[in-house]
């Protein structure tokens, strides 16, 4: 999935829950839309959403983990999701972003196989796994792959 692509779809899930309707998202869409026709929209995935959050919902929190840059492994992925989740303590709506889980672990122009599938469908369950140790402390917490 392209940047741009991502960005637009990141729009619509964090103004889901936005309490200042859906006038305020349509804005935003087209304004989002004009800036990437344009080519100004180059921002950094991370940093867009976290702008973003701030205009949608103020009270809210977000960290955005990427793992499309290379190889996804639990041993050192776990330590980072579990920072972010902690980051994300004492908000009143909380949401980590996993980008490029399914793009990891495979070579540059590599195609995905069943095995690569099942794969990637066993990082996910584990991420969620890991993320659901802190249910307690992060009832509202939300998980979006991207």
């Amino acid at each position: 999935m392209r940047n741009h692509a991502k960005i637009r779809l990141l729009n619509k899930l964090l103004a889901a829950h936005s309490p200042f309707g859906k006038d305020f998202y349509a804005d935003a869409a087209k304004g989002l839309d004009m800036a990437i026709v344009r080519g100004e929209a180059q921002a950094d995935l991370s940093d867009f959403a976290k702008k973003l959050l701030r205009v949608y919902d103020p009270d809210s929190e977000i960290e955005v983990l990427n793992f499309g840059d290379g190889f996804f492994d639990p041993l050192f992925a776990l330590p980072m999701i579990s920072s972010a989740a902690k980051r994300l303590s004492g908000y009143r709506r909380a949401i980590l972003v996993i980008n490029g889980l399914g793009s990891a672990n495979i070579p540059p122009g590599g195609r995905s196989s069943k095995k690569r599938r099942l794969e990637h469908a066993g990082n996910i369950d584990l991420v969620e796994d890991y993320v659901m140790r802190y249910h307690a402390a992060f009832p509202n917490l939300e998980i979006i792959f991207l």
